[in-house]
């Protein structure tokens, strides 16, 4: 990215005197306006937070947040399960169509696409289309979600909170999948059951900016049990047993 060579970029009036958008999310938006070209912008978070000096995180919170005002669109490319890169596409309107009198200096490969731009992987035979997903759908498959999550973790958690179902809302109209968030609940109960960090088991931490994370994650394997705590586990046992039996002679008068 160093190697960009190009005059400035243009902020169009509309954006610079937006209301709805902070300044973090106008620079966002215009630096990914320079980018885009045809088939999209396909910079990653990464990339974002190194130039921007912010966390992968924040400026995850920003790209969802001018997705939700409608002033950018997203496209995911998928080896199978795996999401290997993410397309963001500029919305016209809001954003207004500018001449682009300005020299970006970008160089794009044959195929159309940046060259310089990191974590790039594109496979276009591959690309799972952003569809508008009628709310029926939403409220079915989110039920789906909140049923297995309540299923895995023993809670009451309610499909029809605003709260509870805005973030799988969110993340389905992004393109995953019932499956991908089956997987972040396995994976998630996997790692967090029966630890202090079990309390996160809840829809906005699960669901929320870090859900494509949470999704290409390794399981981790199930800790092996030493022989000594195995000697232990029987030893706990064995006396929970006798104190039960006791109990139950001093019950029977004996």
């Amino acid at each position: 990215m160093d190697e960009r060579q190009f005059k400035g970029v243009w902020i169009p009036k509309e954006i610079w005197m937006a209301k709805d958008l902070s300044i973090q999310e106008k620079v966002i938006l215009v630096e990914i306006d320079s980018f885009e070209n045809e088939q999209g912008c396909f910079a990653s978070n990464n990339y974002f937070a190194k130039f921007f000096n912010l966390t992968p995180s924040r400026v995850s919170q920003i790209i969802n947040s001018l997705i939700q005002k409608q002033y950018l669109e997203v496209e995911y490319i998928k080896e199978g399960k795996e999401i290997k890169t993410r397309i963001l596409r500029i919305k016209r309107p809001p954003y207004p169509e500018v001449f682009n009198f300005l020299n970006r200096g970008i160089k794009f490969s044959k195929g159309g696409y940046l060259e310089n731009c990191e974590d790039i992987n594109i496979n276009t035979n591959n690309i799972i289309k952003k569809n508008n997903i009628s709310n029926d759908i939403l409220l079915k498959e989110s039920r789906e979600i909140i049923e297995y999550l309540n299923k895995k973790t023993n809670k009451h958690y309610q499909f029809k909170s605003s709260s509870t179902i805005r973030p799988i809302k969110t993340r389905l109209k992004e393109g995953f999948t019932l499956d991908d968030f089956r997987k972040v609940i396995d994976n998630k109960c996997n790692d967090w059951l029966n630890t202090n960090m079990e309390k996160y088991l809840r829809p906005s931490t699960l669901f929320g900016t870090k859900f494509e994370g949470y999704l290409n994650e390794k399981p981790q394997q199930p800790k092996k049990e030493t022989q000594e705590e195995h000697f232990q586990r029987i030893l706990a046992w064995a006396e929970e047993e006798d104190r039960k039996d006791r109990e139950r002679l001093e019950k029977e008068g004996r």
